[in-house]
C-alpha cells in the first residue's frame, strides 16, 4: 500500500513537471520576454507550484516507501530529478540575465541532484531486500 501511494505521488509530481516544462517552452517560443506561457500565473508562483511542489511530493514519496522494495519508485525519482536537471541546463543555455539568475539555476539543479541521489538510495535499499 505504501508503494502505491508513493507511485501515485511520483506520477503527480511527474505530471506537474511536464506541464511546467511545456509552459516554459511555450513561453520561450511565443513571448518576447519568455515569461508568459499558457499558465496565467506570475513567474514565481508558477515555479513554486509546478516546480517546488513536485520536489516536495517526490521527497514525501521516498520517505513513505523508504523500507519498501520498489524499483518503480527509484525509476520515477531518477526521471523527476533528470527532468529538473535537464530543464535547468536548458535554462542556463538560454539565460542571459546574469548572476542572480545563475544562483537560482544552481539551487534548483541541486534539487534535481537530490532527487537522483534519493533514487540511488532507493536502488540500494531495494537490492538489500
Amino acid at each position: 500500500m505504501k508503494t502505491k501511494i508513493s507511485v501515485i505521488l511520483l506520477f503527480i509530481s511527474l505530471a506537474l513537471l511536464i506541464i511546467y516544462g511545456a509552459d516554459v517552452m511555450y513561453a520561450q517560443s511565443t513571448s518576447p520576454d519568455g515569461k508568459t506561457g499558457f499558465l496565467q500565473f506570475d513567474h514565481g508562483i508558477r515555479g513554486g507550484i509546478f516546480g517546488g511542489v513536485p520536489v516536495i511530493l517526490s521527497i514525501i514519496a521516498f520517505a513513505i516507501s523508504l523500507k519498501e522494495k520498489s524499483t518503480l519508485v527509484a525509476a520515477l525519482l531518477f526521471i523527476n530529478g533528470g527532468i529538473i536537471i535537464a530543464g535547468m541546463v536548458g535554462m542556463a543555455m538560454s539565460a542571459q540575465e546574469g548572476a542572480n539568475e545563475s544562483s537560482s539555476i544552481y539551487g534548483i539543479t541541486g534539487l534535481g541532484i537530490l532527487l537522483i541521489a534519493l533514487g540511488v538510495v532507493k536502488v540500494f535499499i531495494t537490492r538489500k531486500k
